[in-house]
């Protein structure tokens, strides 16, 4: 009796303590299960991060692969264009300009006549950095083939960064009759409208091309840019609103409207939005700088200078980042810090006002050569000297009889390492 009374007693206490442990595994199982969750996301993104690394591994294989195939074909067919050109633009994808316009200017001089060999070669230039001589190569396709669309929206691409405005207008105005139904064509007439303050204008050019390509998503922006410069905030949004929910990557149109809610006051909009870009991007500098303006506006000095910090380590000269964080410095009693920055930041402002106002000038009044000249020397002046070669190319074609605006060009074709022979290919088309 004995025996089977403390059989019970042994199972009972068995039984209790496997209630137990399973209530424990229960109870340990619903207190871990956030860290299992965070566990599972953290391995499924190291999965996912090492599927992303063994693609752009086997990516860049093929890349050097394929770049190893174009290079020897260049070295058993040097007399080919083709084959420099399929090396040339291998390269170009791996950022190698340098190495891709030696390729490109092989190609050309094999097929001079070839006019989107020229264009490629400009583009390759102006990859580069030499601008200079990438309008002189979109000039010659030009002029092998005066509707040759690549070469028109290129050059005219030029003129607009120059603000020849009227130069850009004229050249693309001249291909609406064989390229009228090109998106791209009336989104850079657009631009040059913009540009000269002709708004309805350009907002006609921009609903024109948005019409030929709905879908294209650089359309969007400019079109809200025009809105917002008419002082037609809310249309601006409307338009952006319509286009991010509308396109796959809405960064630039995220930052467009970012800038839009902080300039009507709307921080906690503008912040959401460059946080958005942020969590893709974490170094885009302008989603910081329009972090650091929201912050600014919501009050919270220190998670501005933060964001600008980043921004002016970067970028010092974009949009007076300085002289916001300075002073957001100063209203922090970080004084000596702040007076400095603001001091730098408004000695660039007074250097960048100089090339704004002839920038403007020459807009209003293109033939003129003493705009021109100053422009050029202000430029070789900075050390930009491709741009230093176009204005006093410009120079030289106005008034060939121009001895500053030769000698000048002469200096500034030695400083850049160009061909003297320059001097006599002043062929940009008149202002």
């Amino acid at each position: 009796m004995e025996t089977e009374e403390h059989k019970r007693i042994v199972e009972q206490k068995r039984l209790r303590f496997l209630l137990g442990l399973l209530a424990f595994v229960i109870l340990l199982g619903i207190v871990s299960l956030p860290w299992q969750i965070r566990i599972r996301r953290h391995l499924a993104l190291l999965h996912q991060q090492e599927l992303q690394r063994q693609a752009l591994q086997r990516a860049q294989e093929q890349m050097n692969l394929a770049l190893q195939q174009a290079a020897q074909e260049v070295q058993l067919h040097p007399n080919d264009p083709a084959a420099h050109a399929r090396y040339a633009a291998l390269l170009e994808q791996q950022g190698r300009f340098s190495e891709a316009e030696e390729q490109w200017q092989k190609a050309v001089l094999l097929d001079p006549k070839d006019t989107n060999l020229h264009v490629a070669y400009a583009a390759c230039l102006d990859g580069n950095g030499k601008e200079d001589v990438a309008m002189l190569e979109y000039e010659r396709a030009l002029r092998l083939d005066p509707n040759n669309l690549r070469a028109a929206l290129g050059l005219a691409l030029r003129y607009i960064t120059l603000g020849w405005n009227q130069n850009a207008l004229a050249l693309l105005k001249r291909q609406l009759k064989a390229h009228g139904d090109s998106s791209k064509l009336h989104e850079t007439l657009a631009m040059a409208y913009f540009q000269l303050t002709r708004l309805s204008e350009a907002e006609r050019e921009l609903l024109k091309a948005q019409q030929l390509d709905p879908h294209d998503p650089s359309i969007f922006g400019p079109l809200a840019e025009v809105y917002w410069t008419a002082n037609n905030p809310q249309k601006a949004l409307v338009t952006l609103d319509q286009a991010i929910a509308q396109v796959s990557d809405p960064t630039m149109l995220l930052l467009e409207r970012a800038k839009i809610y902080n300039t009507i006051g709307q921080p906690d909009k503008a912040l959401l939005d460059a946080e958005t870009v942020l969590r893709q991007d974490p170094h885009n500098l302008e989603a910081l700088f329009q972090k650091g303006r929201a912050l600014q506006f919501k009050g919270d000095l220190r998670g501005a200078i933060r964001a600008w910090q980043l921004v002016y380590d970067s970028a010092p000269d974009m949009d007076n980042v300085g002289l916001l964080l300075g002073r957001a410095l100063i209203a922090l009693g970080r004084r000596a810090a702040g007076r400095e920055l603001v001091q730098e930041s408004l000695q660039r402002m007074r250097d960048a006002d100089e090339w704004q106002s002839l920038g403007r000038q020459i807009m209003n009044a293109p033939n003129s050569v003493p705009l021109h000249l100053r422009l050029a020397q202000y430029y070789l002046r900075i050390g930009n000297l491709p741009r230093a070669i176009i204005e006093f190319r410009a120079v030289c074609q106005l008034d060939p009889h121009n001895a500053a605006g030769r000698e000048g060009l002469k200096i500034a074709l030695q400083k850049a390492g160009r061909p003297l022979t320059e001097l006599s290919l002043a062929t940009t088309p008149s202002h």
